[in-house]
């Protein structure tokens, strides 16, 4: 049995293709490091293809896009209003980026409701989709995501921890709100999916040497492995004996150049281990209210999709998914209609070298 959400205004009209992109003139790449604006704009040099960039009403654009790119879509990333009450602006540039204030939680579906139709109709059959929400918005979205997909097509949801708590959270009463949800499903069956691993660090003292390869390692008991399972491991130089003839297995650690070591950590659907953005480079800081990590959306486009693949940012904002696309090999749709975002987003590609076909949306 299917789930709906019903609200007043919920609108399930058929969306028909509509509408067009036009060119418009193209932003000015930066070929030099000499012509590179400095500042908070300022990113790493990417080498990738070209990406589109569409100004105006993601609802339009993606009709549009119907025509062409229809079932053609590897990974959507969405990062929409999280229905928080707020109007948000540019740090720097001292103006409104976007508001977040609806009447009341039947505006904000009816907003968010054909947005997700268009991009499961834009997703190709072995696309993902991955909405970005926190804990006011997430028991709306899911249902939402179950309708269209289908509760089977369910992937993760993952928990990524933003920020640490601060004493001001500690202190309000509850337990700090410091989590967004990532809803993450698939288009059909055949959805692109591989492990993903961090590094995490060894205390000093935490593992030893191998003094035969000079490779580091630490030790975890045999468990239960068995006799046979102990000789191929010993034959890969992987079994340790103690003095006492105690039997444990090596599991060897990386080195960085400067000494630390790290030990490699299957990632989860907690993600504690992606810095919020006031730990980044200066560099990549754009002043954009929300912007998101570089590293979180590395981690979601690695996973879930193949260089090649094109990527669907709906609320392009800061233009981080577009940055991380085109470093990683994968064309990008990228669509926003706010003036800050757009000029945000103009100067960052720029300052990254990116060729960008710049479109809009006429009717």
């Amino acid at each position: 049995m299917t789930v709906r959400l019903v609200w007043p205004g919920r609108d399930d009209t058929p969306i028909e293709p509509g509408g067009a992109l036009v060119e418009v003139e193209r932003p000015r790449v930066a070929e030099r490091q000499s012509d590179r604006q400095p500042g908070l704009f300022a990113a790493p040099q990417v080498e990738g293809p070209d990406g589109i960039w569409i100004e105006g009403d993601n609802v339009a654009a993606m009709r549009a896009l119907l025509a062409t790119h229809e079932g053609k879509i590897g990974l959507a990333y969405l990062d929409p209003p999280y229905m928080s009450g707020t109007d948000y602006m540019h740090e720097g540039a001292g103006a409104r980026a976007y508001g977040d204030r609806w009447a009341d939680r039947g505006a904000y579906l009816s907003m968010l409701w054909p947005r997700l139709r268009l991009v499961h109709r834009l997703l190709a059959p072995h696309g993902t989709i991955w909405v970005q929400v926190d804990h006011r918005a997430s028991g709306l979205v899911q249902p939402l995501l179950d309708e269209i997909f289908g509760p089977e097509r369910l992937r993760n949801v993952i928990a990524w921890r933003r920020a640490p708590p601060l004493g001001r959270q500690v202190r309000s009463g509850q337990f700090p709100r410091n989590v967004d949800l990532l809803f993450a499903y698939a288009k059909g069956a055949g959805a692109r999916w591989r492990p993903a691993y961090s590094r995490q660090v060894l205390p000093k003292g935490g593992a030893r040497k191998d003094p035969v390869t000079g490779k580091w390692f630490t030790l975890a008991p045999r468990g239960d492995y068995t006799d046979e399972s102990v000789a191929r491991l010993d034959a890969e130089g992987r079994i340790y004996r103690s003095p006492t003839g105690k039997v444990y297995v090596k599991y060897f650690v990386e080195e960085g150049p400067d000494g630390t070591l790290y030990k490699p950590r299957a990632v989860d659907s907690v993600w504690d281990d992606v810095a919020p953005l006031r730990h980044a480079p200066p560099k990549e800081r754009t002043g954009y209210p929300t912007q998101k990590p570089e590293p979180l959306l590395q981690r979601i486009l690695e996973t879930t999709s193949d260089p090649g693949d094109l990527v669907l940012d709906p609320f392009s904002g800061s233009g981080t998914t577009a940055i991380v696309a085109a470093r990683l090999g994968r064309p990008f749709l990228a669509i926003d209609e706010s003036p800050v975002a757009l000029d945000t987003a103009r100067a960052r590609f720029a300052t990254a070298g990116l060729k960008v076909r710049r479109q809009r949306v006429v009717p």
